[in-house]
C-alpha cells in the first residue's frame, strides 16, 4: 500500500519534507482498523471523507503549501479497494476517487448526497482546517456547523454504516 502511495502521490519525498505525513497516514490505517476489524474488510465499502483535504491545503503555521492536509485517507482508501468520496473546497482535480468541492460552512452543503448510501463517514479535518477558521470565527457559526454535520452523518450512513472517526463529538 505504502509503495502505491510513494509511486502515484511521491509519498516518500513529502514524508521526508514533512514528517507529519508518515503520522497521519498511521492514524488513518489505525482509524480504519478500528472502525472495520481489519483493512480487508474495508474493500468495497463506500465511505465518506468530509473536509478530506486537498491539493491546495496551506499550513497553519507558515501559511505555505502542505503535504500534511492532501487527501490521504481518500487515496488510502482507494488503494484498500474502497469506494472513496470526497469533500472539501479546495483543490481535488487531478485525484482519481469521486470528489466534490463543497462549502462545508453552508447548512445544506451536503444534502446533493442520497440518504442512507455510505459504509463510513469521517470528518476530522474541518475543524482544524486553517482556511475554515478564518472563514467562521464566531463560535455560535461553528457550533451551527457541527450540529449539521451531526445531522448529516445520521442520514447519509447506512443503517449498518459506522462513524470512522469524528472531531464533532
Amino acid at each position: 500500500m505504502q509503495a502505491a502511495l510513494d509511486r502515484r502521490y511521491d509519498l516518500d519525498r513529502k514524508s521526508a519534507a514533512e514528517p507529519g505525513v508518515d503520522d497521519v497516514l498511521a492514524e488513518f490505517v489505525d482509524r480504519l482498523r478500528r472502525a472495520f476489524g481489519s483493512l480487508d474488510r474495508v474493500s468495497g465499502k463506500h465511505i465518506l471523507d468530509i473536509a478530506c483535504g486537498s491539493n491546495s491545503s496551506r499550513s497553519p503555521e507558515t501559511g505555505r503549501r502542505t503535504a500534511v492536509f492532501e487527501p490521504w485517507f481518500c487515496r488510502l482508501l482507494l488503494e484498500l479497494g474502497a469506494e472513496p468520496v470526497g469533500v472539501d473546497a479546495g483543490d481535488l482535480e487531478a485525484e482519481r476517487f469521486e470528489h466534490y468541492s463543497v462549502d462545508l460552512s453552508r447548512v445544506g452543503a451536503l444534502d446533493f448526497l442520497p440518504d442512507a448510501s455510505f459504509d463510513g463517514v469521517q470528518d476530522s479535518r474541518l475543524f482544524g482546517s486553517p482556511e475554515f477558521g478564518a472563514k467562521m470565527p464566531e463560535r455560535r457559526d461553528r457550533e451551527r456547523i457541527k450540529a449539521e454535520l451531526r445531522r448529516q452523518e445520521r442520514r447519509l450512513l447506512k443503517p449498518s454504516g459506522v462513524v470512522i472517526h469524528s472531531d464533532n463529538p
